[in-house]
């Protein structure tokens, strides 16, 4: 009897595990579309600053694929950022405020998309 439960509480675990991955999978499909519809226009379709309005910039948008961010690396940094636009902390005002635009969830959704974008 005790082992039925453990293999059932086992089996249970692992589709609790995978229907979460796949639902993060999904989250994360989703940030790429609103990447692609806000962001690749700058920043390019890889996140390597390189689009096509991006090439035409000075300063250059930052390349997603360093994985380096020039007012601070914190989830909450991005987070403020994205929202309030670079010149709020004293950069480039090319990099427009979204706060407006885009909802709080799918800013948040964006940064864990583009924290994917780091090349390993």
């Amino acid at each position: 009897m005790r082992s039925c439960v453990s293999v059932i509480l086992v089996g249970s675990l692992a589709f609790l595990l995978g229907a979460r991955s796949a639902a993060a999978q999904d989250d994360l499909a989703k940030a790429g579309q609103l990447f692609k519809m806000y962001c690749a226009n700058c920043h390019g379709e890889k996140g390597d600053g390189t689009g096509p309005l991006g090439k035409t910039l000075v300063p250059p948008p930052r390349d997603f694929t360093k994985g380096d961010f020039k007012f601070g690396g914190t989830d909450e940094d991005l987070y403020q950022v994205i929202s309030n636009g670079a010149a709020a902390k004293g950069g480039s005002p090319m990099m427009a405020p979204w706060g407006a635009a885009i909802p709080e969830a799918d800013r948040r959704s964006l940064i864990k998309f583009i924290r994917s974008l780091k090349k390993k």
